[in-house]
């Protein structure tokens, strides 16, 4: 399986493409093992003319690199349905790619492309579970400024509870373009100004009470930002000639030349592109012969020139004897100039040869520093992110596609939920209620049913189950008046047409009660043979992770047996949808710090589960700041097996649990999925009647599981 590792600006000026760069080139060059074909998958979380690292993998690093192209989260909002559809897609590559690459890297969004960028790097990077790199500038490396530094990021860190941090990279230290904006023209003659030299400096002695690591520091280096004729050509995008043999003349400064600036070639220029309009060609050649031995020119643009004449032939031979590059365009002097203000030492327009010397000059600093940091962080505790959890969810549900009856068929959520699950093949939905009424309803809500959507009108089959009821209730003093009156009730007569095995499952409770739905369930479905009690849990969908909830709906204060297989029921549960349980049963006392019934219940409860499952990793009586929390846990319960990662959450009694779930969920604003019912024969799942319709799609799916 492949690793998945997010690069998260933390500021503007970063030089985010060449880390990128240098990240492929090191994890190719020291950790893959198999140099496959594309055997690293790549993608930007933004799609503009800016991002320039698409650009220059698909120019060169094709054959061991594949991109992403489709995915753009600058122009979306967070939490709207565009950014769970693009989320979405995200995760579609991670379970695409998963085993056929051995990297993927993704780029975070800056900062400065979008409003909601911290939220969605955080929400994009802990739904795939991906280790973290932040990438950071640092202006200067005194000791004030970089102990400023780190309070931001120490601060940034705090408020975004991210797992999985592989460590922070330094770039561009010392940069002296990182404060002031300077266009191009002004960057070169700053950059005239400093020495070839640069000093290597080590900011970690500095950083001492970090609890962020640190893999690389990158000093800014004047030889990496130099600009070369070739350069400047695929920038500009301009006809050139005399241009093989010239390609890596460097260019230091750049003159305009017109009248006012006739004596600027009677300095020592060194380096230098001088733009002429083709109107003065004949001034600036004179000029240039009379200096012949004194300027250094490297290259010039003529602008200006509509198409080239045969009497021109000459003036390129004067040229090229003085080993200068030319170019020439029809554009005039101004546009050219404009032009060139926007060139910003972008690596897009360098040549391979530049490219691997910057990779090589930025993947050594990770050579040198903590290469530890660049292997796999093993957790024991693997964290099920919710939108792979939910994505996981429909894969399942998609495989089974399963029958999955909704007995209230007149309510508009319940009617857009079937229509998506048809389109997703989710399970196949059967509606119960009048056809035409049903359409009715759908059409006045823009709801598109399809065709072979199955709708069972509850008039026609209620006679076929008749004879079933009476049979299953038989002893309860019923006879057939009240037996037909009980099944015009739809969820009566849906829990008769589950246990006919004619649907493979049931949801309902958008408009019903809990009971409403249940009191059919252990009426006519009954509870499983190896089980004696039926029990409810909630998946509480947390924004980095998933994590279970029972008993929040049916048993209102269980014993201390019941509570046990409530707690086996439930981690048995989790297994089913892929999330390895660790188990609290919780109670307002941690370990032996507390008496009362309630805690007793809970330990014996806790005991009974231990002699039962010695599988299950499961710690009780807890607290739920111990259950959660490591650093909770190391002082209230420091031999706890869980060590404050539980992910199952067992309840002593319903009043606890229904608070809890609800104050979590509404609090929170997150989605939680259930009550799932545990210990039927059959799948029944009861629906909260404030459910939206992603809830209930998530029921749907789930339903679909169990029915297995």
């Amino acid at each position: 399986m492949s690793r998945i590792i997010m690069l998260i600006p933390l500021d503007k000026d970063i030089g985010l493409t060449s880390i990128g760069l240098s990240i492929i080139y090191f994890f190719y060059q020291k950790k893959i093992k198999k140099k496959s074909v594309q055997s690293i998958l790549y993608f930007s979380c933004t799609q503009n003319s800016s991002n320039s690292t698409s650009h220059v993998i698909n120019k060169y690093f094709s054959k061991i690199v594949h991109t992403v192209d489709y995915i753009d989260f600058s122009k979306v909002l967070f939490n709207s349905p565009e950014y769970s559809f693009l989320l979405n897609k995200v995760i579609d590559e991670h379970y695409n790619n998963k085993f056929l690459r051995e990297l993927i890297l993704i780029e975070g969004i800056k900062n400065n492309y979008c409003i909601n960028s911290e939220e969605m790097n955080y929400d994009i990077s802990q739904n795939l579970n991906a280790e973290v790199i932040f990438i950071a500038n640092l202006e200067n490396s005194s000791p004030e400024y970089i102990k400023n530094k780190e309070k931001k990021i120490n601060f940034f860190l705090k408020q975004k509870k991210y797992k999985n941090i592989l460590g922070v990279i330094f770039n561009q230290i010392n940069s002296p373009f990182l404060e002031n904006k300077y266009d191009f023209i002004k960057k070169l003659i700053v950059l005239k100004k400093i020495k070839n030299e640069t000093k290597t400096i080590v900011p970690k002695k500095i950083l001492k009470n970090n609890f962020f690591s640190i893999i690389a520091c990158i000093p800014w280096n004047r030889n990496i930002v130099t600009t070369r004729v070739i350069d400047l050509f695929n920038f500009l995008n301009i006809q050139h000639t005399n241009l093989v043999q010239k390609k890596n003349h460097i260019i230091e400064e750049i003159i305009i030349f017109d009248t006012h600036h006739l004596n600027l070639l009677n300095k020592h220029s060194l380096n230098t592109l001088v733009i002429v309009s083709f109107s003065r060609i004949d001034v600036f050649l004179n000029v240039l012969n009379c200096n012949v031995n004194r300027s250094k020119v490297k290259c010039i643009i003529l602008t200006g020139i509509l198409k080239l004449k045969k009497n021109i032939a000459s003036l390129y031979k004067f040229l090229i004897k003085r080993s200068i590059s030319i170019f020439f365009t029809e554009k005039n002097t101004i546009e050219i100039l404009s032009q060139l203000q926007n060139f910003n030492f972008d690596i897009s327009v360098k040549d391979i040869t530049y490219i691997k010397k910057l990779q090589r000059y930025i993947s050594n600093f990770f050579c040198h520093s903590s290469v530890m940091f660049f292997k796999k962080k093993y957790n024991i505790n693997v964290i099920y992110p919710p939108k792979e959890f939910c994505y996981n969810l429909k894969l399942l549900s998609q495989k089974k596609n399963k029958r999955i009856i909704l007995p209230e068929s007149y309510e508009i959520r319940i009617l857009k939920s079937v229509a998506i699950c048809s389109d997703s093949n989710i399970a196949q939905c059967v509606l119960l209620g009048d056809p035409k009424k049903i359409y009715s309803i759908a059409n006045d809500n823009g709801i598109n049913l399809k065709k072979n959507i199955e709708i069972i009108d509850p008039i026609s089959v209620r006679q076929e189950y008749l004879a079933r009821f009476l049979e299953i209730r038989k002893g309860k003093n019923i006879n057939e008046f009240s037996a037909k009156k009980q099944l015009e009730d739809n969820t009566v007569l849906a829990t008769l047409i589950l246990e006919s095995n004619h649907v493979d499952g049931l949801v309902s409770g958008s408009i019903n009660t809990t009971s409403d739905t249940i009191r059919p369930a252990l009426q006519i479905i009954k509870t499983n043979p190896q089980s004696l009690l039926v029990s409810s849990i909630f998946f509480m969908l947390l924004p980095n992770q998933v994590l279970i909830y029972g008993d929040c709906a049916i048993n209102i204060n269980p014993t201390a047996e019941e509570l046990a297989v409530i707690a086996i029921q439930s981690a048995d549960s989790a297994k089913m949808f892929g999330i390895e349980p660790r188990i609290a049963m919780l109670s307002y006392s941690t370990g032996c710090s507390g008496f009362g019934c309630q805690v007793e219940k809970v330990k014996e409860a806790t005991s009974i589960i231990k002699n039962r499952r010695s599988d299950l990793i499961i710690d009780g009586p807890i607290q739920y700041d111990a259950a959660v929390s490591n650093k909770v846990a190391k002082l209230k319960a420091p031999s706890s097996p869980i060590s404050g990662s539980a992910n199952v959450f067992i309840f002593p009694d319903l009043n606890s649990g229904n608070i809890a779930y609800k104050a979590v969920q509404r609090s929170s604003r997150i989605v939680s999925i259930g009550p799932m019912l545990q210990g039927l024969r059959k799948p029944v799942n009861d629906l909260s009647r404030g459910a939206s319709v992603e809830d209930i799609i998530y029921t749907i799916a789930l339903t679909s599981i169990q029915s297995e």
